[in-house]
């Protein structure tokens, strides 16, 4: 998998936001804002244990998916929930895909290797990716088709605003993504990609932080 590259310098980063001043342990990195100065994050299983997955949720992704990805071809596909905790999805997954596998640090898991080797029709990262080292991994994984969740992150006008929300979570989340970034950014440099639909359909069941701005984005990407 790729290494941390530090690109807060290129023109192409901000995407036209409002460029706050940043602290020296955080910086701009493909579009994004990110902790780049961090310490290890305990994941464990009273970690795992707070997930926001439930029943409701699973059956709404999963409903969200068959607008996309026609169930009739579930049966012939190959999945992996990337992080998925005490398998919540997987459990409403199994008997509708062909193959349901599951990665994450802490529990009953596949190995990295298979994870990083083996190839899969679907990807699953339900709140995952701000977690990641470097959001460039994913790419590290052989799919066809992604489904990623992720908070998106508001247009702050400065840091101190932006740690007042509620998916601020130093340490944890690493990476501050929003929509508009990551189109840029699979524009620029995963043109392989395409975005095959976009939205915020999770907000049905989890709690806003603000009603006038979308609280959960969900981005569904193929490869070409």
């Amino acid at each position: 998998m790729k290494s941390y590259r530090e690109k807060s310098n290129n023109s192409f980063l901000h995407w036209g936001r409002c460029r706050m001043e940043l602290p020296s342990n955080y910086a701009y990195d493909r579009g994004f804002v990110r902790q780049i100065g961090h310490h290890d994050f305990v994941y464990d299983e009273n970690y795992k244990a707070r997930q926001s997955t439930n029943e409701a949720m699973s059956y709404l992704r999963m409903g969200w998916l068959s607008s996309h990805i026609p169930p009739e071809r579930w049966g012939n596909m190959k999945i992996v929930d990337i992080g998925c905790g005490s398998g919540e999805f997987i459990r409403h997954a199994l008997g509708k895909f062909g193959e349901v596998m599951g990665y994450d640090l802490c529990g009953d898991s596949i190995t990295k290797e298979q994870l990083e080797t083996e190839a899969w029709d679907l990807v699953v990262l339900s709140d995952v990716l701000e977690h990641f080292e470097d959001i460039d991994d994913l790419f590290g994984i052989h799919w066809t088709y992604a489904l990623i969740s992720y908070p998106e992150t508001p247009d702050f006008e400065t840091f101190e605003e932006m740690q007042k929300w509620r998916h601020f979570k130093p340490n944890e989340h690493l990476w501050y993504l929003h929509s508009e970034g990551l189109r840029h950014w699979l524009e620029k440099e995963h043109s392989d990609t395409e975005v095959v639909s976009t939205g915020n359909f999770e907000d049905l069941l989890r709690k806003r932080w603000n009603p006038e701005k979308p609280n959960i984005s969900t981005i569904l990407l193929k490869r070409k």
